[in-house]
Formats: C-alpha cells, sequence, structure tokens
C-alpha cells in the first residue's frame, strides 16, 4: 500500500511505494576504481595541475603547493559560481528575467593525497582533519563580502554528479540564502508560530528520540535518524543538540563526534546498498541575522540508489520505496546497534 507523508518543516511531500523496489534495473551502478592517479590532478605530487591552493593541513616547514600535506583547499578550476559581479548589458536587460553573472566563490577539498580509499574507509583523525578544513573554509566563505549562504557537500559515485573518484567534497559560496535553505528557514519560521517552540528542527528531534523508530545513533553530542518523511531511500539525517545556525560554529567535540560517526553510518549504507552513489550536504546561513538564528545546522545524506522518473519529475513529489523505518533497521542491524 502507499503512502504519503509531508516534511514537518518544509512541508517537501513523500509518496512511499514499498513494492516499486522490486522494479527490474538494467542501469547498475558500476564499482569506483581505485587505481592510483598519475592522471589524476588531485593525487600528491600534481599539485602544479591544480589551482594555487587556498588552505591545507600540513607540517610548517612544507612549502606550499607541494608535497607534504594531508588535506589541501583549492579553487575549483570548473566553478559553478564566480566571484565576478556581472552588469545588464544594456537597459533592456536590467530586468529580473534577463540573466546575470552568477555571484560566489566554489572551492575543493581534497580529503587526502592518496587516490583512495574513499572517505568511509579513512582513519579517523583523516576525517577529523578535513572536517577541521570544512569549518574553517566555511568560517572564511561566511564572512566575504555579499556572501548569503554556503553549502558545503560530496559527491561521491557516478549517480551522485562526481566526475573524479579521488576523495574530495566542495563548497559554494553564494549571494542570499539559496532555494533550499530558505525553505527549511521560513519553513522552521512557520513551525515555531504554530506553538512556544525554541526551535523547530531540536523539536524534530525530540519527536525522533521519543518515537524512536527512525533513529540510529542518539548521544548527548549528536542526533542521527532518517527523517520521516525521507525522500531518498536510506536518507540519514545527523544533527547536533546544541544549537547552532551554521556549521562555522560547529565545536571541536563535534566535530570529533562526526569524525567517528559519519564514516560508520557511510559504511553502513555501503553494506546495505553496495556501490552506491551518495551526496552528503551541510547548509550554512552566513551573518547573524534573526531569520538565520532560527537555522539549526545538520548533515543530510543523500543515496542515489534511484533514479527519478517523469512522475517524480511532473508532478513535483518525490516517490520513495523504501519506509525510512525499514531503512533505518538495515542501517541498524549494518551497524550493529540497537534501539
Amino acid at each position: 500500500m502507499s503512502e504519503i507523508r509531508r516534511d514537518p518543516i518544509t512541508g517537501r511531500t513523500v509518496v512511499y511505494v514499498p513494492g516499486r523496489v522490486a522494479r527490474p534495473n538494467e542501469h547498475r551502478v558500476a564499482p569506483p576504481g581505485t587505481s592510483a592517479g598519475s592522471d589524476c590532478p588531485f593525487c600528491e605530487g600534481n599539485e602544479s595541475r591544480t589551482p594555487p591552493e587556498l588552505a591545507a593541513t600540513a607540517p610548517p616547514d612544507r612549502r606550499a603547493n607541494g608535497r607534504g600535506w594531508q588535506v589541501r583547499t583549492i579553487p575549483n578550476r570548473f566553478p559553478t559560481v564566480t566571484n565576478e559581479r556581472g552588469e545588464p548589458s544594456s537597459s533592456e536587460e536590467a530586468g529580473p528575467f534577463f540573466p546575470r553573472a552568477a555571484f560566489g566563490f566554489h572551492e575543493v577539498v581534497i580529503e587526502s593525497p592518496d587516490h583512495a580509499p574513499m572517505l568511509p574507509h579513512l582513519p579517523r583523525e583523516q576525517v577529523a582533519r578535513i572536517l577541521r578544513m570544512c569549518r574553517d573554509r566555511v568560517r572564511n566563505l561566511s564572512g566575504l563580502e555579499g556572501v548569503g549562504s554556503v553549502t558545503l557537500f560530496e559527491n561521491a559515485g557516478p549517480e551522485s554528479g562526481g566526475t573524479l573518484w579521488h576523495p574530495h567534497c566542495q563548497l559554494v559560496a553564494t549571494a542570499g540564502l539559496t532555494p533550499s535553505l530558505r525553505e527549511e528557514i521560513e519553513g522552521a519560521a512557520q513551525y515555531d508560530r504554530r506553538g512556544e517552540v525554541r526551535c523547530a528542527f531540536e523539536e524534530v528531534v525530540n519527536e525522533e528520540i521519543r518515537d524512536g523508530s527512525r533513529r540510529m545513533f542518539a548521544s548527548p553530542e549528536f542526533v542521527a535518524f532518517a527523517p520521516f518523511a525521507s525522500a531518498y531511500p536510506y536518507e540519514m539525517r545527523l544533527q547536533p543538540s546544541r544549537h547552532s545556525p551554521s556549521f562555522a560554529k560547529a565545536s571541536d567535540a563535534e566535530l570529533e563526534w562526526l569524525a567517528d560517526r559519519l564514516p560508520a553510518l557511510l559504511r553502513a549504507l555501503l553494506a546495505v546498498t553496495p556501490n552506491a552513489s551518495y551526496n552528503f550536504v551541510v547548509r550554512s546561513p552566513a551573518g547573524t541575522s534573526d531569520i538565520g538564528e532560527r537555522y539549526h545546522w545538520h548533515l543530510d545524506v543523500y543515496p542515489r540508489v534511484v533514479r527519478p522518473d517523469g512522475f517524480d519529475l511532473g508532478s513535483g513529489l518525490h516517490v520513495n520505496p523504501v519506509l525510512p523505518e525499514v531503512a533505518s533497521g538495515e542501517l541498524r542491524a549494518a551497524l550493529g546497534t540497537k534501539l
């Protein structure tokens, strides 16, 4: 039997069709390649093939743009947005429907000097270095003039939009709030008006803890769960317990927790759905406006194990063949944890 659910904050509607998972699928995902990258611009020794680095985690005596780094941040050679502000080419193009330059900053965080393994299998301390670098870059980008929001994300696998196997994540800083961030912030504001709620995101987590059926982890620092209205099979959310609107304000203790649990959750995902592509995303508003303070940052994992079809695209409804209660149960079993 199909079921419709609505996200309590954004209002996003998802249709659950459990039988749909049995549909035949000739579009299987190929496993990632692990060969060393003499042709990979992100591998150690190929630093001259990338733009000059913006930051690096490395010994103090290491020379910039040389070998010996642990984590390295560079500008994206093929940026989604650029830090050039465009102006209309004529008065006829001054209206809102004509193109202007997409202002912003696009960076790549290279997660390891080695071509493999991917983040779920990196040593814990290396994951902590990556997360500290990402937090520092979100802080830096959030402080730049004209930046309204920063999106941190990783594309892992061919179905994720990724084009290089070398482990890396990316940051895109844009003017104003991105549509997804605005949707969440405005949804939280609407949710707050329905009652005496300090933070809509914390209220949702409290309900998830009380219910328990979609929870994978709960600790004083973080909660990990499959959202009630997950749009993707095996979707996961990791949310810090401490209220904070931006990943830029994540504490060292929170990053240490993430360094331990995020790879474990991703390994569990890959155990349940072998060779699956996935994205993880962290959205952060820049600045300290009242509306931004309503936000509570979180990390979302979106497995890319099904493709949207014409109905999904034409209706605006997400169709998910795996109920989150089922997904979380399978992930807990892979983790070896209980409710």
